[in-house]
């Protein structure tokens, strides 16, 4: 009986001992382990809903750009393109837990610092909203009507009267014809000397009275007929400035000097370009 009351006696201190051993370890050792886990993955969920947010915003402005959708102001991708590549750049990489609570107390410390993506999540917005508006500005200017380009022509006030040539009244006899446009309306600049330009109406003075609206099927057309004006660029033939836009071939009269034109040109792609 002695010995086998000093057996269950050794036994017990045995586990006594060992439960203090298990008490002990589990607050020195994984208690500890685990808060410094639990803080740890706190502070990285932060950090992963943030990094999500800039994800999304960053595949909203690649998706344009993989959309290859043409735009009118060529600027607005490199812009899109600069931008996202910064907004990667600048992600923060969180990396995959220490397996030591020192080290996951001092990484959690870390990652705990403020993380801040306003700057770039605006940039990414507006980047975005610059190209969707140039996408559905070139849009506007694919193949616009007739109408549409007599009513923004009307609103610069640099414009005194607008015609738009008929079948039977073309001076250069491309209505509609393949390669041709199909539309144009002709000018009057307030700037130019109308008594100095030759014809009995607007049609028949031609670009020379102040510009005019050449509108093509597709923009191929529209380079092609450009090309043909450039050949005549600095010539005794120069008919003026000229530029495509969309489909669209904007041209200003010869008697407007350089910077009179360029003001024209810009004042009627900002008309025909502008969203209502």
């Amino acid at each position: 009986m002695k010995k086998n009351a000093k057996k269950v006696m050794i036994i017990a201190i045995i586990v006594i001992v060992l439960i203090v051993c298990g008490v002990l370890v589990y607050f020195k050792l994984i208690k500890p382990h685990n808060e410094a886990g639990a803080k740890y993955n706190k502070a990285a969920q932060i950090i992963k809903e943030k990094n999500n947010e800039l994800d999304d915003k960053v595949k909203k402005v690649q998706d344009l750009i993989d959309s290859n959708e043409k735009v009118i102001d060529e600027n607005v991708i490199a812009n899109a393109k600069e931008v996202t590549k910064k907004a990667e750049a600048s992600k923060y990489v969180l990396e995959k837990m220490p397996s030591k609570t020192k080290e996951i107390e001092s990484k959690t410390e870390e990652i705990s610092a403020p993380l801040d993506y306003t700057e770039l999540l605006n940039e990414l917005d507006k980047a975005y909203n610059e190209y969707d508006t140039s996408i559905k500005q070139y849009k506007q200017l694919t193949n616009p009507s007739e109408e549409f380009v007599i009513q923004r022509l009307q609103t610069i006030d640099e414009i005194a009267d607008v015609r738009a040539v008929t079948e039977d009244h073309d001076p250069n006899g491309k209505l509609n014809k393949p390669g041709g446009y199909t539309s144009t309306v002709y000018f009057e600049s307030k700037n130019v000397d109308q008594s100095k330009v030759y014809g009995e109406d607007i049609i028949e003075k031609g670009t020379q009275a102040g510009g005019s609206i050449e509108v093509y099927a597709n923009e191929d057309n529209a380079k092609s007929r450009e090309s043909y004006l450039a050949g005549f660029d600095g010539s005794i033939l120069s008919s003026g400035s000229h530029k495509v836009v969309g489909t669209v071939l904007i041209r200003t009269s010869d008697d407007l000097n350089a910077t009179k034109q360029k003001n024209l040109e810009e004042k009627i792609v900002k008309a025909l370009s502008e969203l209502k």
